[in-house]
């Protein structure tokens, strides 16, 4: 009746507060302690009682996952600092997350170009396969901000800069201060295929719009897919399940090239052949015409949509702009420093050690990076995040992790009878990448990669 909770074997009847009687009570079973749980393969992170298997994100199995150990920063400095971050995907949630753990007085605001709160953006070809709902797929729920008390501006952009009065011109004719300012505005999707007038359709899986824009076409669209990476895979699967008819065009020698070796590769082939999804290799899209594209020897070919996954390309026309460092992204050092002091940058627009990653558990990483250094806690430096893949269709399952090929070394364990194919890469004696069909380790073989385990302590990936 009133709420109130009491501890005691039998119930105070009646209620010592409202005086309702014993009808009125109820077992109260106290709720169970949730977790962390770290995808290894994709880097998302989760909350729960147990680990969410399969993982929502990339489909990993419970060995894939491991449990975080929650950690107080010993860090805490409470001040009126105004924090922006410009970006509305994970690198900027994770960066709000870790300067609200060291800061409960600071101001937070999170401007964000899309008109969403921040989602799981790997999770887009799931979207279009199966079609579900925006809901699904967001990284943290309405009241989770209010909580925190993090603004979020979304549909808003930041269109320039102005470092000597510190403030943010945004698309709604105001204009934003800030103390300290994190750029985490991704990546764009590259897209160079001309158009010819009157042309088909030419379209990229990049964001949520353009995930429910595909869910849209009409079975039965002949869609070229240019792309024969992981994500082109996973769209041209997503599409086969809305009864499309696939074309995947690589203009490699063969697709998956920088998560599987040549034979792997071919198995994978012939399984979406299988499917019914065609895959031309060393050939690329030209250009889309008014009833299908031009390949690259001049051959047409009939098709009414053009999906163009071929990478990504960081977004630093803000950075440019306000003349810091560029090379291939936004430079910045292992706490997510830029080239200004007060700037800071984190996620696919970032470069690191030289390299863009452009993958969500990197994002995810640099922006706690960033977020930590941009309240004054420098004790933990940015670790690049290894990439792992997992490619499951049909009976086919597939995981690989670190550098596949350009090694010295490998070592291949195969039983063609049960369809097991493992196979590790080694740089001087060490583990430097793993390839596995059918049962894999999971975070084991995640761990045994980071770390670059001895050849001795890797053979024993092979019996696990």
């Amino acid at each position: 009746m009133c709420g109130k909770i009491f501890e005691g074997d039998t119930p105070p009847v009646p209620c010592p507060v409202c005086r309702a009687g014993e009808e009125a009570f109820v077992l109260w079973e106290e709720p169970a302690a949730t977790t962390r749980w770290k995808c290894t393969v994709c880097g998302q992170i989760f909350e729960g009682v147990v680990p969410p298997v399969p993982c929502p994100v990339c489909g990993a199995g419970e060995d894939a996952f491991e449990k975080i150990e929650e950690e107080i920063p010993v860090f805490s400095q409470n001040t009126n600092d105004m924090f922006v971050l410009v970006g509305g995907g994970v690198a900027a949630l994770e960066a709000a997350k870790a300067i609200r753990k060291r800061n409960s007085t600071a101001t937070i605001t999170i401007v964000s170009a899309e008109n969403h709160y921040p989602y799981n953006r790997p999770t887009l070809s799931d979207v279009v396969a199966e079609g579900i709902s925006f809901a699904n797929i967001i990284l943290e729920q309405p009241g989770f901000y209010m909580e925190n008390k993090i603004a979020l501006l979304p549909g808003v952009e930041a269109q320039a800069i102005d470092v000597d009065k510190k403030m943010v011109q945004l698309s709604n004719e105001k204009s934003l201060p800030y103390t300290k300012l994190l750029l985490a505005t991704g990546a764009n999707s590259f897209n160079p295929i001309k158009q010819q007038s009157n042309a088909i359709p030419v379209r990229v899986l990049r964001s949520y719009e353009d995930a429910e824009n595909l869910v849209n076409l009409a079975g039965g669209k002949r869609v070229v897919l240019v792309g024969g990476g992981i994500l082109g895979l996973e769209a041209a699967l997503a599409l086969r399940e809305r009864n499309c008819v696939v074309t995947v065009v690589e203009f490699a020698p063969r697709i998956l090239s920088l998560q599987a070796d040549e034979a792997v590769s071919a198995m994978i082939k012939d399984k979406l052949e299988e499917l019914g999804i065609r895959v031309l290799t060393g050939i690329s899209v030209q250009e889309a015409g008014p009833g299908g594209v031009i390949l690259s020897d001049g051959a047409e070919m009939a098709a009414d949509v053009v999906l163009a996954s071929m990478g990504v390309r960081s977004e630093v026309a803000l950075a440019q702009a306000l003349g810091l460092e560029l090379s291939h992204g936004i430079v910045v050092d292992e706490f997510m420093h830029t080239s200004h002091a007060d700037i800071w940058a984190a996620g696919d627009c970032a470069e690191f050690a030289g390299r863009v990653q452009a993958i969500a558990g990197a994002a995810s990483g640099m922006g706690a990076v960033a977020g930590a250094s941009m309240a004054g806690d420098e004790t933990v430096p940015y670790k690049p995040f290894v990439p792992a893949t997992m490619l499951e269709f049909a009976d086919l399952a597939v995981f690989s992790v670190g550098n596949i090929g350009n090694t010295a070394e490998t070592v291949l364990y195969q039983n063609t009878q049960t369809g097991v194919y493992r196979r590790l890469f080694f740089n001087q004696k060490t583990l430097a990448g793993a390839l596995f069909v059918g049962k894999n380790p999971g975070a084991k073989a995640v761990t045994a990669v980071t770390q670059g385990v001895p050849f001795a302590k890797a053979m024993e990936l092979l019996s696990d």
